[in-house]
Order: structure tokens, then C-alpha cells, then sequence
């Protein structure tokens, strides 16, 4: 084998390796979202008409995410004793149905991995019963072990509920500001709890 070829094979090798120890860390992050859906498309067609009243509606939706944002952070600096990035990774997105004019049709939130260990209980030596794998950022393959198989939520780690009651709390604001906009829209917050 060629020098040439030996350095060509050895530099996609490690650009594999990089790609998939960015793409671990963008997964890092996790969506919990909760969907406005509408009943037809002649409802968003005709919501799309007036863009006063959808602009009006996107900001009220971007702002009950800021302020649902800030409770979370204020509930993670009260119940959580190690912070280490939990707080600081805490995103509030939107999604927006660009089908007829630019309406918000999701909520999401995302943060890292941490907060949901921390929220069910669970830590090295307590994981839960499904199990899983991913590759850590030094490129190894890691996987739970299996004597910490469904011990999540018990001894020295139990867990902190920072997450779910915070956003059922402000859950009926965002109701009260979809059936003002619309009578035809409903919120489907499947996807929105972590212990759900």
C-alpha cells in the first residue's frame, strides 16, 4: 500500500469519527414538543388571511415559551443541587407552518442528556430497564451495564421533578391563547413530558 493511499484511508477514518462525535452531540439535545394542530386546511388558509391577528399570535406563543423557558431555568437552580449544563443548554424553539403565511404549529424544548437522568432518577450504576449505546466524546462505544438494569429512581438517586410539573402549570396559558386565536386549533402535547 502507497504512503498516499495509507494518509487518504487514515483521514477518512478520522473524518468518520468526527462526523459521528458531532452527530452524538447534536442528538445530545432533546426535543420535547407539543403540536398546534388545526382542524382543515381551509381554517389555516383562512387564519393565514389575517396577518395582524397571526403575527399578534406568534409573539404571544414566542412569549409564553420565554417565560415557560425562565420558569424551568428558576426550577432547575431551586430542586437541581448540580447544575453542570443543564440550565445553560435549556432552548425554547419554534416551529413554523410556512404552508400558507408563517404560523407557529410547534413548541419545542430541548436541553441535555443530564436533564432527563435527572429528572428520572437515574445515574451511573442506576440505569434504567431498556438500556442503550451511544459513543462518548473521546469516540468510544459505551453501553448502560447490565447489573444497573432498572435500579433508576432508587438508592442514593431519586428523581427530581424539574421538568413536567412546571410546564403543566403553564400549560392552560397557552390554551387560553390558542382558543382566543382560533376555536378550530387544539394542542397536542403527546410528545411535550418526560414521564409520560
Amino acid at each position: 500500500m502507497s504512503y498516499i493511499k495509507r494518509k487518504i484511508e487514515q483521514g477518512q477514518y478520522a473524518r468518520k469519527l468526527s462526523n459521528q462525535l458531532r452527530a452524538s452531540r447534536r442528538s445530545a439535545y432533546l426535543p420535547f414538543e407539543l403540536s398546534l394542530e388545526s382542524s382543515s386546511e381551509i381554517d389555516k388558509f383562512q387564519r393565514a388571511q389575517d396577518k395582524v391577528a397571526m403575527k399578534q399570535f406568534n409573539q404571544e406563543v414566542a412569549d409564553w415559551s420565554e417565560k415557560s423557558k425562565q420558569a424551568l431555568r428558576v426550577s432547575i437552580k431551586s430542586l437541581v443541587r448540580r447544575d453542570v449544563s443543564l440550565s445553560d443548554s435549556l432552548k425554547a424553539n419554534l416551529y413554523y407552518d410556512n404552508k400558507y403565511s408563517k404560523e407557529v404549529n410547534r413548541v419545542g424544548f430541548s436541553f441535555v442528556r443530564e436533564g432527563v437522568y435527572i429528572h428520572r432518577g437515574a445515574g451511573r450504576g442506576q440505569g434504567g430497564v431498556i438500556g442503550g449505546r451511544w459513543i462518548d466524546r473521546h469516540g468510544t462505544m459505551k453501553s448502560r451495564a447490565a447489573d444497573s438494569a432498572g435500579l433508576q429512581g432508587t438508592g442514593n438517586r431519586q428523581p427530581i421533578l424539574w421538568f413536567d410539573p412546571v410546564i403543566e402549570r403553564r400549560l392552560p396559558q397557552l390554551a387560553d391563547l390558542v382558543a382566543d386565536y382560533s376555536a378550530t386549533m387544539q394542542i397536542n402535547a403527546a410528545n411535550l413530558f418526560i414521564e409520560k
